[in-house]
């Protein structure tokens, strides 16, 4: 049984079908695939696991939203939690097809290769950089409404750590020590947006989230549930999947 999992969804490079305007698409498959196998989300409970996706422009030069359409070329899914750990290690090529009450509309990845990726290894300090935007929000003006928040500091590290553990229901202490080189060769500029779904005007709904190489310190056990299940909130939209620097 996997206690942990991370797994690699690669799809072939000839493949130009794979093709999405926002990440709900994918997260639709997922959440399918997950389905198929028992998962079963509870409302309002932040999520255990979480995904991210590599994708390549189509048009990248295009000034319409509209026509904001990425090809899909990996797929990054995991979870601490050995539960839902469980149901990802059971998903098959076969079953990465997204509902759709419109033949042949769903987005379809079954020509996808799957494989886990290599054990954690326990440590309290890891090099990270952003597949997805990190989102995490503050509460606006004592109202019901929470904003992004895009600043590093020590702010930033309480939200994070407040985040985490409404997820996982335990204490967390991660410090988040962004990459200062990097961040003064952007003048600053360390946000990225990331579309979540389509508007009925066509438009995609963009949020935006920290994205920018860090260092991650803290127990071993909170790296490790950030490294399998994403950092911050939202993961299960797409947002805070992360990769070791090399």
């Amino acid at each position: 049984m996997h206690k942990f999992l991370k797994l690699y969804i690669d799809l072939p490079r000839h493949c130009r079908t794979t093709i999405i305007s926002d990440h709900d698409r994918v997260a639709n498959l997922l959440m399918a695939a997950m389905r198929k196998y028992g998962y079963r989300p509870q409302n309002n409970t932040p999520a255990r696991w979480g995904f991210g996706v590599i994708t390549k422009p189509c048009n990248p030069d295009s000034k319409n939203p509209k026509q904001w359409l990425h090809l899909v070329q990996r797929v990054i899914v995991g979870s601490s939690d050995p539960d839902i750990a469980a149901i990802i290690a059971q998903i098959q090529a076969s079953d990465l097809l997204e509902p759709n009450q419109v033949e042949g509309a769903g987005l379809d990845l079954r020509m996808a290769k799957l494989y886990a990726a290599s054990p954690w290894i326990d440590t309290e300090a890891a090099s990270f950089y952003c597949i997805s935007p990190i989102r995490v929000t503050e509460q606006h003006d004592k109202q019901n409404s929470y904003n992004s928040y895009l600043q590093t500091g020590a702010q930033l590290n309480q939200l994070l750590n407040r985040t985490m553990q409404a997820r996982f229901r335990r204490t967390f202490d991660l410090t988040l020590i962004p990459d200062s080189l990097y961040v003064r060769s952007c003048g600053g500029d360390i946000t990225a947006g990331m579309a979540i779904k389509t508007l009925n005007d066509g438009k995609p709904l963009v949020i935006k989230g920290l994205n920018m190489p860090f260092m991650l310190t803290g127990a071993a056990e909170d790296l490790r549930d950030v490294w399998y299940s994403g950092l911050g909130r939202s993961t299960a939209r797409g947002f805070g999947c992360l990769e070791m620097q090399q």
